[in-house]
């Protein structure tokens, strides 16, 4: 898993073909556990397949930090109707995953916690084999 932690790693992410973005605040709990999760699900699923998904983690912790200005840019372009929603549930610090699909968020679990690592494998897997 990469740290996410400029507007060129950003721009980096959004051009894979498959990215998981781990959203990650130091003020919360939900947060620092579903970060274990995250990483024991990255550790599942690479077991099971070739791992065709970019993995990396932001700290939200200071909205200011780079690259949080640009990521909640990109972030806001992605609630348009018909799209992916991803606020309020990450700026409560539940630690969140979006899926992203060259460059536009395709599916986002708002706090990891609720699939557990064998859940988000899965559904790492099933993003993957979509088309």
């Amino acid at each position: 898993m990469r740290q996410l932690k400029s507007e060129l790693e950003l721009a980096e992410m959004l051009r894979a073909e498959n990215a998981a973005l781990f959203i990650f605040v130091d003020w919360s709990e939900y947060a620092r556990c579903g970060k274990g999760i995250f990483e024991e699900a990255e550790a599942e699923f690479a077991a099971a397949s070739n791992s065709r998904i970019s993995r990396w983690i932001v700290d939200v912790s200071s909205v200011d930090a780079s690259p949080n200005p640009a990521l909640y840019q990109w972030l806001k372009t992605q609630e348009q109707p018909g799209k992916v929603r991803v606020f309020p549930s990450i700026a409560m610090g539940d630690g969140s995953v979006i899926w992203i699909k060259r460059g536009e968020a395709v599916r986002f679990e708002p706090n990891v916690a609720r699939s557990g690592a064998g859940g988000l494998a899965q559904r790492t897997a099933g993003i993957l084999a979509e088309s």
